[in-house]
């Protein structure tokens, strides 16, 4: 099973929560990365975080990345799923593990499309290498936890 699943429904706010994003002064740091929560009328104007909105308590965030970081391999520990958009054309790359052995992984890249959400399975090993520029991604968190509601489970629901 692929570790992520591209949801066909384009987003109608990415440009607004970039917007939104690059004009806040302040942010928090959150699991290694400066977030900022989207406000809930922003976030659910548009269909697909409605219906998921509707179906699940969430929230809906923008992780900012620092140029020249890496956010190095590892499995969440809270979340089973997440939905996942990149808002800016940046060079960076999202990989999954698909095989390892003593010293190296084999891996599967995320090339995230404009204006595209994806599911992203948070218990497959994955990170993030980000190039010369700050890296914005919207993310979904859902309340409930890996043990509730798993990859699985969000893409039966999506599909």
């Amino acid at each position: 099973m692929m570790p992520f699943y591209e949801i066909p429904t384009k987003s109608t706010i990415a440009d607004k929560v970039l917007s939104f994003a690059m004009g806040v002064g302040v942010w928090k740091k959150y699991h290694g990365f400066d977030a900022v929560q989207v406000p809930f009328d922003l976030a659910f104007s548009d269909p697909v975080l409605y219906t998921l909105g509707m179906q699940h308590k969430m929230a809906v965030g923008v992780l900012r990345l620092d140029p020249y970081t890496t956010y190095d391999w590892h499995v969440d520990g809270k979340r089973g799923v997440c939905v996942n958009m990149l808002l800016n054309d940046v060079k960076s790359h999202c990989l999954f593990e698909v095989g390892k052995d003593e010293a190296s992984r084999s891996f599967l890249e995320l090339k995230y499309a404009p204006n595209t959400y994806y599911i992203f399975n948070n218990q497959v090993p994955h990170m993030v290498t980000n190039f010369a520029q700050s890296r914005y991604l919207m993310s979904v968190e859902f309340v409930e936890g890996k043990d509730e509601l798993t990859y699985e489970q969000l893409l039966k629901e999506v599909k």
